[in-house]
């Protein structure tokens, strides 16, 4: 009798150990499955707010597009411009973690790379020679113009080396294009990107003597040195060219050049930044003052 009742025992126990393991492991279990089910709902939350961050910054940026256009329009009314790049003031309040900025910039302050070569496929005489001295006094190889000249006109014959098998026999719709031509890396391809345009008139897009910069300046002809632009700069720091023809009475040598400049700017590129709780977006345009779009690009 009593050996059987030990045995019972032994039975109880050995029951209760299985159950309290089962039971264990089955927390265990449960816990892991709430763990992963709040990391995902957290995870889910996270993405979900991201989201809603990125779409309203993305509307903002839209915003500040829509804000510069409306200024854009007013250079209309104005006889000239005198500003290669401005910060506009926004004085919106889109909500707290919110912060909007918009640059504006001129594009005729630069020089158009597709106005080396005419519509006909023939060389611009002017503007060719022009890029070179561009290229060199940046000292960068001047020959690189002809390659630049290569890709954009549709001749079959190449103006240096096998160019020719590297071309797109077209304009450039945009700058970051020619890092696809041979022999420009992006180390020239940052030197030379703050004064070249591919928006304008292919014949001819006139340089704004108000607004463009000393490299500009000194590439539109071989007879203007560094000091004669920098005293164009001196000059329009105090008072504004009103006319092309002004610039006259800085220097003589400029009569020759009127047909190349202008007073008044018509291409602007328009960058608008958003940020939203530490999600951004980036919106750059690039327009005319008829409000025509030439360039449309979200990142």
């Amino acid at each position: 009798m009593h050996k059987k009742i030990r045995k019972h025992s032994l039975m109880v126990s050995d029951n209760t150990g299985a159950a309290l393991i089962i039971t264990l492991l089955l927390m265990t279990l449960i816990t892991g499955l709430v763990v992963e089910f709040v990391y995902e709902v957290y995870i889910g939350t996270s993405s979900l707010s991201n989201w809603r961050d990125a779409q309203k910054a993305s509307l903002i940026a839209k915003s500040g597009q829509s804000i510069t256009s409306n200024y854009i329009k007013g250079i209309n009314e104005l006889s000239y411009t005198y500003y290669d790049e401005l910060l506009l003031p926004v004085e919106l309040d889109f909500g707290p973690e919110t912060k909007l900025t918009v640059k504006l910039e001129d594009e005729n302050a630069k020089f158009n790379i597709n106005s080396i070569i005419y519509e006909n496929n023939d060389d611009n005489d002017k503007a060719l020679p022009s890029l070179k001295r561009l290229l060199k006094y940046l000292n960068i190889n001047p020959d690189l113009a002809l390659l630049i000249a290569d890709w954009i006109d549709e001749d079959s014959i190449p103006r240096i080396g096998d160019s020719e098998s590297n071309a797109k026999n077209s304009p450039l719709w945009d700058i970051n294009e020619i890092k696809f031509i041979n022999g420009i890396d992006d180390e020239i391809f940052n030197k030379i990107s703050p004064f070249i345009t591919v928006y304008g008139n292919r014949q001819n897009t006139p340089i704004n003597i108000n607004t463009a910069l000393l490299p500009v300046l000194t590439c539109l002809n071989e007879d203007i040195t560094e000091i004669l632009a920098e005293r164009i700069i001196n000059y329009r720091e105090s008072s504004p060219f009103e006319s092309k023809e002004d610039i006259i009475g800085v220097d003589s040598i400029w009569g020759n050049l009127l047909e190349r400049i202008t007073v008044k700017s018509s291409y602007f590129r328009v960058t608008a930044r958003a940020e939203v709780n530490g999600t951004t977006r980036v919106i750059e345009s690039v327009m005319d003052t008829s409000m025509n779009i030439h360039l449309w690009r979200e990142g």
